[in-house]
């Protein structure tokens, strides 16, 4: 029988997969490279496939090609560990971790919420941070991976949030944690992260209102903190 470890069948293909690019003429370049499936187009009927090229620029924002199912063969009978692939629900790119973990970590304490605000947007514009929580005491806290700007002066990207709310509270305690900045932790792991806490639970409330009319959702839960996953436009 054939190996499932080298197998051209594309059939039981899944996302994650590795699988080996040949018989492309357009982008010949590629033929005998790897990469890694990320979903079937149905409508295209191709796959749509992560080239496996650590040293290339755009691979942290996933470098994606289309390929027909005739022109891979699977190299891999399992997805390949640690190789998550994630379609950014805002900008329809595919993402993937960052392949080196930073643990850059900084704090600061304010107490009103103007100053939260720009503490938030500083930490992306001067700071040149990955992502920021805002925390009060050890039960509250949000979190905004940033993916980009905004605007004019604002920013955008992905959060999560503990507020009062008897499920995701059951969250934290599920987790066993004891502060809820861990689950905040957990969401930017790889990220450097500046650490924002208030003394001011008018100030942090306020603030969270303020950015939750800026949210939508997909419903979809992110495995790293167990909270449900925002996208978000913050404004100057």
């Amino acid at each position: 029988g054939v190996s499932l470890f080298f197998s051209s069948k594309m059939d039981n293909a899944k996302p994650g997969h590795t699988v080996e690019f040949h018989g492309l003429k357009g982008a010949a370049h590629l033929n005998g490279t790897k990469g890694y499936l990320v979903e079937f187009l149905t409508k295209e009927q191709r796959w749509a496939v992560r080239c496996d090229d650590e040293d290339d620029e755009m691979f942290q924002q996933g470098k994606i090609v289309n390929t027909k199912p005739a022109n891979l063969k699977r190299v891999g009978a399992k997805p390949s560990p640690g190789k998550e692939v994630y379609v950014h629900p805002m900008t329809g790119q595919c993402m993937i971790p960052k392949s080196r973990p930073v643990i850059q970590h900084s704090r600061v304490v304010i107490d009103n919420v103007k100053s939260l605000h720009e503490a938030v947007l500083d930490a992306f514009y001067k700071l040149k941070k990955g992502g920021v929580v805002v925390s009060f005491g050890d039960e509250y806290m949000m979190a905004v991976e940033f993916y980009g700007t905004h605007g004019n002066g604002g920013v955008y990207g992905e959060m999560v949030y503990v507020d009062r709310n008897p499920k995701v509270q059951a969250v934290v305690r599920g987790r066993n944690c004891q502060r809820a900045t861990e689950l905040g932790r957990n969401f930017l792991a790889g990220e450097t992260i500046y650490y924002i806490d208030t003394t001011n639970e008018r100030a942090f409330s306020s603030l969270l209102e303020k950015y939750q009319r800026e949210l939508s959702t997909k419903g979809l839960i992110d495995v790293k903190s167990g909270l449900k996953l925002y996208t978000v436009r913050i404004a100057k």
